[in-house]
């Protein structure tokens, strides 16, 4: 159990980095008017792939945690709040395939709304450590 947790600990900030360089990438493409590109795409695909990397390790470790009896209500609120995350993660493929400005400026506060979310379960479980 202890291996899922440390690279479940570890592969968040592979999501953060990645949302953040989607944030910057999307909010410049937005602001100046870009339609999306192939980068931006993979970018979004990258993005949700790591989500969801997340979300089954997450799901291996309450499993894990489940089976040695010590499933607490901060993990499942945690979980809860992260699969919603990944759901909304998910609504790029809504608009991907328009190709016009929209798509920047939704993929923004889509991995903006998902970000505020994971602060939010990170913040539940009191993960913050570095």
């Amino acid at each position: 159990m202890n291996i899922v947790l440390m690279i479940h600990s570890l592969w968040r900030w592979v999501v953060v980095i990645v949302a953040l360089i989607a944030l910057v990438k999307f909010g410049i493409g937005w602001l100046r008017h870009n339609k999306p590109d192939d980068l931006d795409r993979r970018l979004t695909s990258f993005f949700t792939i790591a989500i969801d990397i997340q979300v089954l390790l997450g799901i291996l470790l309450l499993a894990l945690q489940a089976i040695n009896g010590v499933l607490l209500r901060v993990g499942i609120e945690h979980s809860v709040v992260m699969i919603v995350a990944a759901v909304i993660a998910h609504l790029t493929a809504i608009w991907r395939k328009r190709d016009d400005n929209t798509v920047l400026r939704n993929n923004f506060f889509d991995v903006l709304a998902v970000l505020i979310l994971i602060a939010l379960g990170v913040a539940r479980v009191g993960g913050w450590s570095f």
